[in-house]
């Protein structure tokens, strides 16, 4: 079996933790076209990761010993992260409506990294805040429709001799 996921896999399995869905529901949820979707749930099927019953898929809890493993790999993460990331710089970079990125390079002394490490852990806060109101209040929701927020700092050297690393 292999060690992750796909971002089109991953998008499937995300639609079906918390409860199957017929075809035409998984193809709203991921806004994947009918044939890339049904080749995805043939290959997911196949991987053990889905069953099919009841004219539904859903996840295959029995085994999910198998592909537990796979779905929460650290690299399988990591490879994700860089394919959104990827994807957002390319549609900021061809003017995409409704994406957003921000990328500054700057010096902060001591009290200005502290500062921002307070503000990041309020956005961490509000986006927990959101995730615990909707166990209270739950909301239809579309995995496809889904906002993607990155957030975080490192000292550019770093990020630097990381690419120096790959090349």
């Amino acid at each position: 079996m292999e060690k992750s996921l796909l971002i089109i896999e991953r998008i499937v399995v995300e639609s079906l933790f918390k409860k199957s869905l017929d075809f035409e529901k998984l193809k709203v949820q991921t806004s994947l076209s009918e044939s890339l979707l049904q080749a995805v749930l043939g290959q997911l099927i196949q991987k053990g990761i889905l069953v099919f019953k009841n004219y539904e898929y859903e996840l295959n809890w029995e085994h999910k010993s198998l592909w537990l493993p796979i779905v929460t790999d650290k690299e399988g993460a990591k490879a994700e992260i860089k394919e959104l990331f990827s994807s957002l710089v390319n549609q900021i970079y061809e003017k995409e409506e409704g994406a957003k990125l921000k990328v500054q390079k700057i010096y902060l002394n001591q009290r200005e990294k502290e500062e921002l490490e307070r503000n990041l852990a309020d956005i961490d806060s509000f986006i927990q805040g959101v995730r615990n109101q909707r166990k209270v209040f739950p909301v239809k929701e579309n995995i496809s429709k889904q906002q993607v927020v990155f957030y975080g700092h490192c000292e550019y050297r770093s990020l630097v001799d990381e690419i120096l690393k790959v090349s």
